[in-house]
């Protein structure tokens, strides 16, 4: 069980160093941009991450989850959609050391030594969602159209009959 909130900044280079390991959670509710679709931000997010040096690059790499409540788009009931992102970022400091990271680490570029925690893990998280959420096996939501809808057609003039008439009145001086 996560016990510890997680940091709200971190400092990866320096974490690095020091063989770094942040295992906590964040309130769902930090997480503006991933729950913004959800029916609520209750929640959170559990992370296990080590930081560490491989060669001469700083890497972030582990794992982070959490549970939204979503609305699902077959039966439109609510459905709990689990989120897993597996993380493996390398960090430089400049474009050119990003095209020198091993293939195997997703780059990222440090333009200030302290970065937001939340907004990294919320962007991972982001990557793992599903397109459109929806259960394994439940049945669609019946269509009902209401009897507004079939009045407005039914009521709706038809823009060519002015036209219908102006051509008869021409078939007609035509003769």
């Amino acid at each position: 069980m996560f016990e510890h909130p997680l940091p709200s900044t971190i400092k990866p280079l320096k974490l690095a160093r020091q063989q770094g390991k942040l295992k906590g959670f964040l309130p769902l509710d930090q997480l503006p941009t991933l729950v913004a679709d959800c029916l609520d931000s209750k929640g959170r997010l559990e992370a296990d991450l080590q930081l560490e040096m491989q060669g001469r690059w700083p890497v972030l790499s582990g794992v982070a989850n959490t549970t939204l409540r979503m609305v699902c788009q077959r039966c439109l009931e609510v459905v709990e959609v689990p989120l897993k992102a597996k993380i493996e970022l390398g960090f430089a400091q400049s474009e050119e050391a990003l095209e020198e990271l091993p293939d195997h680490l997703e780059p990222f570029l440090l333009e200030e030594e302290e970065i937001p925690l939340a907004d990294l893990l919320e962007q991972e998280l982001i990557l793992t969602m599903p397109i459109v959420a929806y259960h394994p096996e439940c049945e669609h939501a019946p269509y009902q159209a209401g009897d507004e809808v079939e009045a407005a057609q039914e009521e709706k003039p038809n823009p060519f009959k002015v036209l219908e008439q102006l051509k008869g009145n021409m078939k007609k001086s035509d003769k």
